[in-house]
């Protein structure tokens, strides 16, 4: 299993504007991937300020590259990136393997 995190600095302001977006795309890659995706989105109580982070587990990376293609390839999509403001300032990606989640029943 692997962990895809983006983490992304917004602007001042911004941040409720970002989940909310998140959110309506976590819909949206539900609907046209057609796969059941575990996402979290989580914005800082330390660090950097306006940062907002959001996690998806996927199989491998090349279901990761699959879902991304086919969403990035959605006219719906498409157009909502085309329509909004860009809120964000910097952003990054990281991949992890997930080893183990213990704790968990």
């Amino acid at each position: 299993m692997i962990l895809v995190r983006m983490v992304f600095q917004v602007k001042w302001g911004k941040v409720h504007e970002v989940v909310n977006e998140f959110k309506q795309i976590e819909e949206m890659m539900r609907r046209v991937t057609g796969s059941n995706l575990r996402v979290r989105i989580l914005t800082d109580l330390s660090g950097p300020f306006n940062t907002v982070v959001q996690e998806i587990e996927v199989e491998s990376l090349a279901e990761w590259e699959r879902q991304r293609a086919t969403l990035f390839s959605d006219p719906e999509f498409q157009q909502r990136q085309a329509v909004s403001e860009q809120p964000f300032e910097a952003g990054s990606i990281e991949f992890y393997t997930i080893e183990a989640e213990l704790g968990k029943q």
